[in-house]
């Protein structure tokens, strides 16, 4: 099963980009994600994509992969804004997957919070007329009891941002007694040698690129080591 993605870092669209998404095609990989940062949260002094203009690039081209934020966070702007300029607009793209969030300070400082509510976020987005016929996955991005509760209520994904293995494993557990599949749930690593096999075939794992090295050298690891 083809469930192996990548989390491309900021500066990805920086050089030959398009170069780039060609060697992406010709790898046997399920979805590109893209994070949600204002500030590059690796190196301070690179530069960094902006979510909605690097979702855009890669639905421009041609590509043998799914798109889709890791996380997007949704209460980094107004609700309108966030959902009129953002949300909607990403689930036009068919197949698209929706990683939401809350965010945190861990990487950048934020100057506002906005008081948006997961929760309805994720009613609004269900009930949107072009959200089962563009097959839109949900996917929550955060270890907490209330984000696991919400994966569980409205049968959407969760993703974990690295962490030990046996919380994943638990997690998969609970997925399936609550007969949610568990291919719902995703994995994401910065160890580009990490094949997952200790895990469920059906788990996707999310592969980090880094700024602390060259784009094919980390191709080549994952080439090697996890997708064969």
């Amino acid at each position: 099963m083809n469930n192996k993605s990548l989390l491309l870092n900021g500066s990805f669209f920086e050089d030959e980009y398009l170069k780039k998404i060609d060697i992406l095609n010709n790898l046997k990989i399920k979805s590109v994600y893209i994070f949600d940062h204002y500030q590059n949260p690796e190196i301070k002094s690179k530069p960094v994509y902006e979510i909605k203009e690097a979702i855009s690039k890669l639905n421009e081209v041609n590509k043998n992969f799914k798109i889709g934020s890791m996380v997007l966070n949704v209460r980094k702007r107004k609700k309108d804004i966030l959902l009129d300029d953002y949300i909607y607009q990403f689930m036009e793209i068919k197949n698209f997957n929706l990683g939401l969030g809350i965010g945190d300070e861990k990487y950048e400082k934020k100057n506002k919070i906005f008081k948006n509510n997961i929760e309805d976020i994720i009613c609004k987005i269900q009930s949107h007329k072009i959200y089962d016929g563009n097959k839109v996955n949900i996917i929550l991005g955060g270890n907490s009891k209330f984000f696991f509760d919400l994966c569980l209520k409205y049968s959407i994904g969760l993703n974990q941002w690295q962490g030990s293995l046996e919380n994943i494993k638990n997690k998969i557990d609970l997925f399936k007694k609550a007969n949610i599949n568990e291919s719902k749930i995703s994995y994401c690593t910065k160890n580009l040698k990490f094949s997952g096999k200790e895990l469920n075939e059906n788990i996707e794992i999310i592969y980090a690129l880094s700024e602390n090295k060259t784009f094919k050298d980390q191709i080549d690891d994952i080439s090697k080591y996890c997708l064969n």
